[in-house]
């Protein structure tokens, strides 16, 4: 697995991969818990969350207001957790950095930003996990409750999240591998708007990397 530390701007950085959420698929026998139903709601959300990301003008018309608010929502949480959701089954990884950081300094500061994603994903599955816990008489119900699906696929996002940031920490061996292109994406980064997106998207198609341009151009704007 390949994982990319970006350059940010004022001395920070931004954890980034591309590989396709690795999510094992929802159990097909009749769930026995509470954790297992949720799972495979997770899942069935999930698979509609990677839809409106790979489509995000596809949406039905027949789909409520509401229901493709919370599926762009789900989009985003896909996008964003991706990396993590994926290094749970990991025990070696690729780290790109820019070739003017020192190895060293780039897995400390993957450590560093780890440990932030998991204390954040931890903090955000309890409050979850309690709007879930409000609302079981009725999320568990047939049909579609949307709201509460939404809050089910957090709450179980947030526990894969936590488990990939620890795995991070605590089991993955890093392979630092410094990168020219990155290098020029921190230069390229105090560019004008418009110079700054040629000069990203020709350091991502040196990178072969689809949607980095997207991610950057999001990231600076945040």
């Amino acid at each position: 697995m390949d994982v990319y530390l970006l350059p940010s701007g004022h001395a920070h950085h931004e954890l980034y991969c591309e590989a396709a959420p690795s999510v094992a698929a929802g159990d097909s026998a009749a769930p026995t818990s509470l954790w297992q139903r949720m799972s495979n709601v997770f899942h069935r959300v999930l698979a509609e969350g990677e839809r409106v990301r790979e489509a995000p003008h596809e949406s039905p018309a027949s789909h409520s207001r509401a229901r493709r608010f919370v599926t762009r929502k789900l989009a985003e949480a896909v996008a964003e957790q991706r990396l993590l959701w994926n290094l749970r089954g990991e025990t070696r990884v690729r780290l790109f950095h820019a070739d003017a950081v020192p190895p060293q300094a780039a897995i400390a500061e993957t450590r560093r930003l780890l440990g932030a994603d998991r204390d954040k994903h931890r903090r955000w599955a309890v409050i979850d996990g309690l709007l879930v816990l409000l609302s079981t008489p009725f999320a568990l119900l047939p049909g579609p409750n949307v709201l509460a699906y939404y809050f089910i696929f957090r709450t179980v996002g947030h526990v894969l999240s936590m488990r990939g940031a620890q795995q991070g920490l605590s089991v993955i061996a890093w392979d630092s591998q410094p990168s020219g292109p990155l290098t020029e994406l921190g230069q390229a980064l105090t560019l004008d708007p418009e110079l700054r997106s040629r000069r990203i998207e020709a350091i991502a198609a040196t990178l072969g990397l689809e949607r980095l341009a997207t991610f950057v151009e999001k990231m600076v704007d945040s």
